[in-house]
């Protein structure tokens, strides 16, 4: 799950000791974590960019793209989000 390495950014950014806290961080629920963390959920957008500002990303589409790239592949889809992830560390 390319998301939740971003979860774990956060927890270690902040040395968060663990799930309750990355949760009271966030604002989410400690059992949303907790999914997260085991592949029954993928992030929602509003997930996604609290996780960014969290980690003061200047562009939150890094996070945006690992959840859609964890969403497609969770349904059993071909994501697009993966070609624009790899057309982006090209650019960058």
């Amino acid at each position: 799950m390319k998301s939740v390495k971003y979860l774990e950014q956060v927890q270690n950014k902040y040395a968060l000791k663990n799930d309750a806290a990355l949760a009271e961080k966030l604002k989410i629920t400690r059992s949303a974590i907790s999914l997260y963390k085991s592949g029954q959920r993928v992030m929602d957008e509003d997930t996604c960019l609290k996780v960014a500002v969290a980690l003061k990303l200047d562009n939150p589409m890094s996070v945006l793209m690992a959840a859609g790239m964890d969403r497609s592949r969770k349904a059993g889809q071909k994501s697009a989000w993966g070609y624009f992830s790899r057309k982006m560390s090209k650019a960058g």
